[in-house]
């Protein structure tokens, strides 16, 4: 399982809320989710202030969150 998956269903969140708290649509969130789709810098770092976390760590470049 990738890590905003599992950083998604930690926080009880389903696609359609996280989608819209980063602008995106549930179907894009699902694509990045399962590695169809790669999202630009800015949406890693927006991705990341949601949870709290370094992209680094969203994208597994690293494990200190």
């Amino acid at each position: 399982m990738n890590r905003l998956r599992e950083l998604r269903i930690k926080a009880g969140m389903t696609q359609e809320e996280l989608g819209k708290k980063v602008g995106r649509k549930e179907n894009t969130i699902c694509k990045y989710e399962k590695g169809l789709r790669e999202p630009k810098l800015e949406t890693w770092k927006t991705l990341a202030d949601v949870f709290g976390v370094s992209p680094q760590y969203l994208v597994g470049w690293t494990d200190a969150k």
